[in-house]
């Protein structure tokens, strides 16, 4: 067979058209092609990201490893000082404070419930007496200095008739602000306790401004039938005083001792300071008179330098501290014979609810003494503090404590196990939602309907946070804690929430604004499915519902499984919506409590950098512990995606 000759005339194949022009600009022995600006803008857009990311991370390591060495030398001081030992009193002392005040919580909410009539009355009465004399006073004298009988009951029905109107007038809305600074949970002013304020009113005018004995009758019976709940409640608050006592006697010792040595820490820094800088004068041959001015700096400094023996003061460190176990027991005792005096049952549920959180927080606060007297019977002055316990101190550090009058304490746990909480609940609502949507726009929805819905999906990344943090403050938050308290949800774990601003809350804030992020994604991953998988499903005789579960859902498994950790990484990182809703206490959220635990506020790392970084001074040791939370967080945020990228490359391979 013969081939055809190809016409000489016959343009060849032409290659593929490339940026070079047939010139370049020659500029000092340089050719500048198209081509090679070309590369070189994109390539150097790119280099330069890499760039700012490395001057990002200098910066971050800068600001923030300086935090190690400084934390410790507090800590080292705080040892020295005994301090640290304070602290862990102090520790102990905080638990009962929180027991106490749960169990005054339970008796106030019992009286409430039994004796709020009553209260109200007597509030109502103060109220009605302050009117009394300020609007009565001449009605009062007139009434008084009358000695005829009949003009003086005239007198006295008239006098009556005022207060009462003038009582009456006063709107029900101003009478329920000032009964509720002193009864929160009032909703409505009863008729019979605003009666019985105005009959007593009516009796202090009538008695020349003397308080009537009905008065101290009505708190006689309160304090007569609460008296069981009453005994027991001070009987707390009596045992308490000796581990309060203890408290203030080692702050006494160790505060001073503790003062001092940071005190000297500054002085020697100063005095190194102006020593190099007396030395350089000196190499630099300055005039003599800016050199005596530092010599007279430098003998002000090592003048105010305080020389203090440290062994000494602690001494008494240790002998306050010797009846530490004793105290705590007897403690302990006294608590447990004052819970056994409380009543069986008790008229009102939240009062019940509320001594058996009293109850469990006994137990805890049994646990904490038994672990601090292990603490403090082990606890030595002179042990030194290396780097690794700084960095335990500060990487599982169960507190973070700011501002103290004693000692800032920087434990990450409280921030990473709030971040890690709130993000992990978010999840658990955005996933299902964006990864169901995806799937529906994607394999069943119509072409009209996904023009409408994937761009409403989407628009919701264009709200700002702040604006969602202010409907979560605002709306969100009062709804949910109301939708809490209904008996018809009492079953799930959890309810109703006693704290407005929780877990929840910020949960599902961050849900709304991560689902987004995860559907665009999880889309674009389900778009990627080849087409021959879907007919091969098809043709078998699977439907499309199966088909879409059990072939297309499979097959774009790891660009879901990215979408979701790119998700993550969003709620993660996101600072204004949790800074105004999830509570901001920064504690190890109570996990024996289950799914209650939502109910729980929490501080997470991004908020406090932003609650914190405006009132720290800049090089101060707290400026640099909010560096190293950063440093932790950038951390993380490049852990998420490096394993998404690991997680889309192994798809494609």
């Amino acid at each position: 067979m013969q081939v055809a000759a190809v016409p000489a005339n016959k343009p060849k194949n032409k290659s593929a058209p490339t940026f070079k022009g047939k010139r370049g600009l020659r500029l000092m022995g340089l050719n500048f092609t198209t081509d090679g600006v070309v590369k070189g803008f994109f390539g150097g857009n790119a280099y330069l990201a890499i760039l700012a990311l490395l001057f990002i991370c200098v910066f971050l390591l800068k600001s923030g490893l300086g935090f190690i060495p400084g934390y410790r030398v507090e800590l080292g001081e705080a040892r020295i000082s005994g301090v640290e030992l304070t602290n862990k009193v102090r520790y102990e002392l905080t638990g009962y404070k929180a027991l106490l005040a749960r169990v005054n919580q339970a008796f106030i909410a019992e009286k409430r419930n039994r004796f709020g009539d009553e209260e109200s009355t007597i509030y109502l009465y103060e109220e009605f007496e302050a009117l009394v004399d300020d609007e009565f006073e001449d009605a009062m004298e007139t009434y008084l200095s009358i000695n005829d009988s009949p003009e003086k009951e005239a007198a006295c029905a008239r006098l009556c008739k005022d207060i009462a109107d003038a009582c009456n007038n006063i709107p029900e809305k101003k009478l329920l602000q000032a009964l509720t600074r002193r009864l929160p949970e009032l909703r409505k002013v009863s008729t019979n306790a605003k009666d019985q304020a105005i009959a007593l009113a009516q009796d202090y005018a009538l008695n020349d401004a003397e308080t009537p004995h009905a008065v101290a009758e009505i708190s006689a019976q309160i304090s007569k039938e609460m008296g069981n709940f009453n005994t027991a409640v001070q009987a707390i608050k009596s045992a308490g005083k000796p581990l309060i006592q203890l408290e203030s006697e080692l702050t006494k010792h160790t505060a001073e001792s503790d003062r001092i040595l940071k005190l000297n820490r500054q002085t020697s820094g100063s005095i190194t300071a102006l020593e190099q800088g007396l030395k350089k004068a000196k190499q630099r041959d300055e005039p003599p008179v800016i050199i005596a001015a530092i010599e007279k700096r430098l003998k002000k400094s090592r003048g105010s330098f305080i020389e203090i023996d440290t062994e000494a003061r602690i001494k008494a460190v240790y002998q306050a501290i010797e009846n530490h176990d004793l105290i705590v027991d007897t403690l302990l005792i006294k608590i447990s014979k004052a819970f056994n005096s409380l009543p069986a049952e008790l008229e009102n549920e939240l009062t019940n609810v509320t001594i058996e959180q009293a109850h469990k927080l006994n137990s805890e606060f049994a646990i904490i003494v038994a672990k601090q007297k292990e603490n403090i019977s082990a606890w030595r002055h002179d042990k030194s503090i290396t780097t690794g316990n700084t960095l335990a101190a500060f990487f599982f550090g169960s507190e973070w404590q700011t501002g103290s009058p004693w000692q800032d304490i920087y434990g990450l746990m409280p921030l990473f196990t709030g971040s890690l909480l709130v993000a992990s609940v978010s999840l658990l609502f955005a996933v299902p939602l964006a990864i169901g949507a995806a799937l529906y726009v994607n394999q069943f929805a119509h072409k009209r309907e996904a023009a409408l819905v994937k761009p409403g999906i989407e628009f919701i990344q264009a709200i700002p946070s702040v604006v969602l943090g202010l409907f979560g403050v605002l709306v969100l938050a009062g709804f949910l804690k109301d939708w809490s308290h209904s008996p018809l949800l009492s079953w799930i774990p959890g309810f109703p929430i006693t704290e407005r601003l929780n877990v929840l809350l910020a949960a599902l804030l961050l849900a709304f604004m991560a689902a987004p992020t995860i559907f665009t994604l999880a889309e674009d991953a389900l778009n990627n499915v080849p087409k021959a998988f879907t007919e091969a499903s098809l043709a078998m005789g699977a439907t499309k519902l199966q088909t879409a579960i059990n072939v297309i859902l499979p097959a774009s498994m790891p660009g879901i499984i990215a979408a979701i950790m790119l998700g993550f990484g969003r709620v993660v990182g996101e600072t204004m919506v949790v800074l105004m809703v999830a509570g901001n206490k920064a504690k190890i959220p109570e996990f024996s409590e289950g799914i209650g635990i939502v109910g729980q506020p929490v501080h997470t790392m991004t908020s406090i950098i932003a609650q914190e970084y405006g009132e720290v001074t800049e090089g101060s040791l707290h400026w640099q512990a909010l560096f190293m939370v950063g440093l932790v967080l950038f951390t993380i945020s490049l852990v998420i995606n490096s394993t998404c990228q690991r997680v889309l490359n192994s798809k494609n391979r």
